[in-house]
């Protein structure tokens, strides 16, 4: 038990742990359950190959459970003069918490020492039987690596089969169960191979030694392994993942078995197909599925979510849009044979300076580095790109181990003229890991900003609170650099920029033609207006102008803002009884024009707008700060930010 015990990362908790084990008669079921099978378990320790100097990741999976596993513990032996150990993860359990909260999947407790030249991993179904693990599952995932640029061959990750203190099963009823153990062959090449030759000369009649050819050292292999996905949080091997290096990024592609996952939902439904990947040295983890599996999905109204230690993207299925995907392949094409690869990406060096850059000329602060999103659909070599959306989908991105959580603003995106811009986005905490949640309509590279913005003569004002919010979100900016205006009033093209820059409209959906007749090409807001038209927010009047310079009233603004409600989930207002019942709580609701009456009820109905003393004042201006308020409510209500 010392023995053990000078391994573990919490002496207390593994003693608990061990002693779990030596006590299973206490949890699951009696030993005559299993007295008439004794099928042997079996765990691989996937071979995989290593770039020189660089790390890799190992699953270890349970590839036969026999007749069930209720606990496992082993230590696992390496040469600490080629590799280390850089983390131990689990796929199956979770970390014990100090509490003793019992976990679904059973407690998992590792450690390793790359001294020594080991890791000991141990798990138990802390349910009394209820999280066994009664079918093939990857149980954790290690990741290694090369200690040296220069050291090649196979080493091994081995273990002790013999020695009960490093090696057991464990079924039921103090019952250790025969189980086997393979692989482990940890294969180290370097990253660049080549052959040369020296020629031997003759000089005076003499000859010289030939320099002997240098043998090739092969270029690294991708490895391939079986990993989970989840079908409504169940677990299922129904995929695999090939890991390779490429211009010096570990890359990750996870191919499902699409035909397996389709026979599972028709027979049991999804909402959510969840595809996790648990490298954290990946660099790039693509993911792909076939157009039937996608279609299958939109016809269920699921979801597809990629999770990777660093970010994840969760994607309605309807998004894809695999109908249209097929009008432009060929409608006689299978939808089998169109794939969709959907990409989570560090952002590569030309986009991670440029967006460092431009934060360092704006004066913001970058938090973490720039993640890339993509989705691409594939069929006979051509690339269909997904990138525009009709409303709002969610990616997140984990904030560096120790940010703090004041710290961080916004998300941005580097537009097409080179600034940063906000993107809707809201700060959640696990534990003590921050996660940045953008919600964008178009796929991109994105990255977390610090951008505190403070104005003087808000300081007292009513809206202080609203207006430094987006300011420091870069959707509203001052007059000067220390004051706001907030009484002044704005006109129709300030606030259609200031929503556009809120909502984080910077593509046009489609190909706008602008015909105003007041909107002049190179004007400062000629792209904003194609902007809002191509996104349905403003229409103009009938003369055919847009009156860009003209101040926007209550009414106005609440018809725009009403039409934004079609990007995000909350609800419009077209029952006529209810528009009159919103209305009649207001002494001028006479005032509001026929055609604005709908817009104005959704305004109240959602808590966007606001009555003054029983009245809405359809037109009167609309002031700076009451702009940045019903913008700042209508994010909120949205839950694209944080309130």
């Amino acid at each position: 038990m010392q023995t053990l015990l000078r391994q573990a990362p919490s002496k207390r908790f593994l003693l608990l742990m061990l002693s779990c084990l030596l006590m299973l008669p206490a949890i699951f079921v009696p030993t005559s359950a299993h007295a008439a099978s004794d099928a042997p378990a079996k765990v691989t320790i996937t071979n995989t190959n290593v770039t020189a100097g660089q790390s890799a990741t190992v699953p270890v999976m349970l590839t036969d459970p026999g007749d069930g596993v209720g606990a496992y513990n082993m230590q696992i032996d390496f040469d600490p003069s080629v590799l280390s150990i850089v983390s131990i993860t689990p796929t199956h359990g979770v970390v014990a918490p100090e509490d003793g909260a019992p976990s679904d999947t059973g407690y998992f407790q590792s450690n390793f020492d790359n001294t020594a030249g080991w890791a000991r991993v141990i798990w138990i179904d802390s349910t009394g039987g209820n999280a066994r693990i009664n079918d093939p599952a990857q149980l954790f995932a290690i990741e290694v690596k090369s200690l040296s640029s220069e050291t090649t061959g196979t080493y091994h990750l081995t273990v002790d089969t013999s020695n009960d203190e490093k090696w057991a099963i464990y079924r039921s009823s103090s019952y250790a169960v025969s189980s086997t153990v393979e692989g482990g062959d940890i294969v180290i090449s370097k990253a660049n191979s080549g052959s040369g030759s020296g020629s031997g000369g003759s000089s005076g009649g003499g000859s010289a030694t030939p320099t002997p050819t240098p043998t090739a050292t092969p270029a690294p292999t991708a490895t391939t392994a079986p990993v989970m996905v989840y079908i409504d949080g169940k677990e299922q091997q129904y995929a695999t993942a090939q890991t390779s290096v490429q211009n010096g990024r570990t890359m990750i592609q996870l191919e499902v078995d699409n035909e397996k996952v389709i026979q599972q939902i028709d027979t049991s439904g999804i909402k959510e197909l969840r595809l996790p990947i648990q490298s954290s040295t990946a660099a790039v983890v693509n993911s792909g599925l076939n157009g039937q599996l996608v279609k299958e999905l939109e016809k269920r109204g699921a979801t597809v979510k990629i999770e990777t230690p660093s970010a994840s993207y969760t994607l309605p299925a309807g998004d894809i849009n695999i109908d249209a995907i097929s009008a432009q392949v060929g409608s006689a094409v299978k939808l089998s044979d169109i794939k969709i690869i959907i990409t989570i990406a560090a952002a590569d060096n030309a986009v991670a300076n440029a967006v460092q850059n431009q934060a360092s000329q704006q004066g913001v602060t970058l938090v973490g580095a720039p993640v890339n999103f993509e989705i691409i659909a594939q069929y006979n070599g051509q690339n269909i790109s997904i990138g525009q959306f009709n409303h709002y989908v969610e990616r997140s991105i984990t904030l560096p181990a120790g940010s703090d959580g004041s710290k961080m603003t916004t998300g941005v995106v580097l537009g097409e003229d080179g600034t940063l811009r906000h993107v809707p986005t809201y700060i959640s905490v696990t534990g003590s890991t921050y996660f940045a949640n953008i919600n964008s309509l178009t796929n991109s590279s994105y990255a977390i900003v610090y951008a505190p913005a403070s104005f003087k003569d808000v300081e007292k004002h009513w809206s202080k609170n609203d207006v430094n919010d987006l300011g420091s979100r870069l959707i509203m900016k001052g007059v000067s650099s220390n004051e706001f205006a907030p009484n002044a009033s704005i006109t129709r093209a300030e606030f259609t920029a200031t929503l556009l820059r809120a909502l984080g409209i910077h593509k046009a959906s489609g190909s706008p033609s602008v015909s105003f007749s007041d909107v002049k090409a190179g004007s400062w807001y000629e792209n904003e207006v194609k902007l809002a038209v191509s996104n349905k927010l403003i229409s103009g009047y009938s003369d055919g102008t847009f009156r860009p310079n003209g101040l926007i009233t209550r009414e106005e603004a609440m018809i725009i803002l009403n039409r934004a409600l079609a990007l995000t989930t909350l609800p419009t207002v077209s029952d006529a009884a209810e528009i009159n019942s919103l209305l009649a709580a207001y002494g001028d609701s006479s005032s509001v024009s026929g055609y604005a009456k709908a817009a104005v009820a959704s305004a109240l109905k959602n808590g966007i707008v606001q009555g003054a003393d029983g009245a809405l004042n359809p037109d009167s201006n609309v002031t700076r700060a009451e702009t940045a308020a019903i913008v700042k409510r209508l994010l909120v209500k949205a839950g694209l930010i944080n309130g």
